[in-house]
């Protein structure tokens, strides 16, 4: 068990050290990857988070984010992932652009429509992928949704599987500390839609009742 254990660890540190990790990956989550023991998170892009909700083009709500993950799950399948490195984050994460059977894994989930390109980081070069899945009304696009580093920051929003939420210097905000007058106020603040529970929230904002305020 030792031996083998040594083995695997060498061979480990042998592909860390010519940035590429290879072989069948787990999905932690639509844009968060582990590869024989190494997390992944896919550069450039930045997926719904596992447990965001989204709304369709009826208006429903529906859980993007596990649904993202899912696709992602069924592409790859049993296949074998390559990635080559291309940073590190702030959390010990490789940062990669991956790729199976010839398709590059960070693109395919911008042109589904699972991942929006993270321009911060590099991800301009999806830009016309991001397009092409807007009119096509692919994944999140068919309906409303907010972006995934805007989810992150509200503390009031449910943890996600992949990506460690940002500690806050201060303790996370009540909803009833958090008042917007009208639902122009709250997208201005990057906030909408509001969830019932979140901090915000109020009935005046949530015209049908549905727990959902300002989602149009």
């Amino acid at each position: 068990m030792l031996r083998l254990l040594t083995c695997f660890l060498f061979a480990l540190s042998l592909a860390l050290a010519q940035d590429t990790v290879a072989g069948r990956a787990s999905v932690i989550d639509a844009d968060s990857l582990e590869i024989q023991g190494v997390r992944i998170r896919l550069w450039g892009v930045d997926a719904v988070e596992s447990g965001q909700t989204c709304l369709d083009a009826q208006g429903k709500v529906y859980p993007c984010g596990r649904r993202a993950a899912f696709a992602l799950a069924d592409f790859l399948g049993q296949r074998t992932v390559s990635c080559t490195r291309r940073d590190t984050d702030r959390y010990g994460r490789v940062v990669a652009v991956c790729g199976v059977a010839g398709v590059e894994v960070n693109r395919w989930l911008v042109e589904q429509g699972w991942a929006l390109a993270y321009v911060q980081y590099g991800g301009g070069v999806y830009l016309d992928s991001q397009d092409r899945a807007r009119a096509g009304k692919r994944g999140i696009w068919q309906g409303s949704f907010q972006a995934p580093w805007e989810y992150r920051r509200n503390p009031a929003n449910p943890p996600t599987a992949g990506s460690p939420r940002p500690q806050s210097p201060s303790p996370a905000p009540s909803p009833s500390s958090v008042y917007y007058r009208n639902c122009a106020e709250a997208r201005a603040a990057g906030a909408a839609p509001i969830y019932r529970g979140q901090p915000g929230y109020r009935p005046g904002l949530d015209r049908d009742g549905d727990g959902i305020a300002c989602e149009r």
